[in-house]
């Protein structure tokens, strides 16, 4: 398997310029910062000039960046479009952080795209939006919504949300995300100038903020508890989709049973869905987790933690492949 990143191209962004007008959008809880990479580019894999998220683990758990350059590398494998991450550090103020690289390009004469947060469309459809808790986000709006766009920018909005959908669904449950809140999806606004006056191509998010995943908030002296299958059956059992199925619906939709409510109305997706999952295995998983343990930074991610995710994501693995073929 080939690595963009090698183990001794970890980035010290300690002298990229920030973004001082940089508002933490997308929003999120974790801390970070908007850099521009240097030009020209410490290494091959960085764009020059290019803005890059510095995004830095909870407090409480400080391994959790590891998650977002974990995400980045099975997405990659998997064909899910996901922001590229890269290990980084500070090395003034000695922090370590996934390095995700901006995914709103810079327009001539403009400034850049806009991106607008499905929260901003869950407005306009839900009366009563709750757009702090989204209480009410909902898949069967979320569907209405991207139907009208598609109908209403025919020349500008080509790509399949369905399709998209199915793939987040279905990256979401392998590496046990729960935070694909109204906010972390939504629509990039392209301004174009044809024939003498601006119009707008739009295309949908790539799949981003990871990191509440793959076991970041469990802590290493409670691994061992999850060695027994039992135990580590019922931890995944509590995943659960922030979005839920219907706006009347009082709970959301469990991991697996969101895949299936999915394909079940949309059954042109299964292939598409056992197509992503099956392009990855066990041996992905490990060789991508010992590639990561290598790198030398001020919070390293550790063997145990290392081993206990390849398990985590073994288990959810083999559990969608037995769902899906069915």
């Amino acid at each position: 398997m080939n690595f963009l990143q090698l183990t001794d191209q970890t980035v010290d962004v300690s002298e990229w310029l920030r973004d001082k007008e940089f508002r933490e959008y997308p929003v999120g809880a974790r801390d970070k910062a908007l850099l521009y990479c240097p030009t020209p580019a410490p290494y091959p894999f960085l764009r020059d000039g290019h803005r890059y998220l510095f995004k830095l683990s909870s407090h409480r758990y400080p391994e959790q960046f590891w998650m977002e350059i974990l995400a980045y590398l099975i997405g990659v494998q998997m064909g899910i479009p996901v922001p590229p991450t890269f290990i980084s550090y500070d090395s003034k103020r000695m922090q370590s952080g996934a390095l995700i690289e901006w995914f709103l390009n810079p327009i001539p004469l403009v400034g850049e795209e806009n991106y607008i947060p499905g929260g901003d469309y869950c407005q306009q459809y839900i009366p009563n939006f709750d757009s702090k808790k989204g209480k009410k986000h909902n898949f069967e709006t979320v569907s209405l919504i991207f139907r009208d766009l598609t109908e209403k920018n025919p020349l500008f909005f080509k790509a399949n949300w369905k399709d998209y959908w199915a793939m987040a669904f279905t990256f979401d449950a392998l590496i046990g995300n729960t935070d694909r809140h109204q906010d972390n999806w939504g629509i990039i606004m392209t301004p174009l100038f044809c024939a003498g006056s601006w119009d707008e191509k739009m295309r949908i998010s790539p799949i981003f903020d990871n990191g509440t995943s793959m076991g970041h908030e469990i802590s290493s002296d409670k691994f061992q508890y999850y060695q027994n299958d039992a135990n580590l059956k019922k931890y995944i059992s509590k995943g659960w989709h922030h979005m839920k199925w219907g706006i009347n619906d009082t709970a959301s939709l469990g991991h697996v049973e969101m895949i299936k409510k999915f394909t079940s109305e949309y059954p042109e997706t299964r292939d598409l869905i056992l197509n992503c999952l099956k392009r990855v295995n066990y041996d992905t998983f490990e060789s991508i987790l010992g590639m990561l343990t290598s790198f030398d930074v001020p919070v390293r991610l550790s063997t145990e933690r290392a081993a206990f995710v390849l398990r985590l994501l073994q288990f959810r693995h083999q559990r969608l492949l037995c769902e899906l073929e069915k």
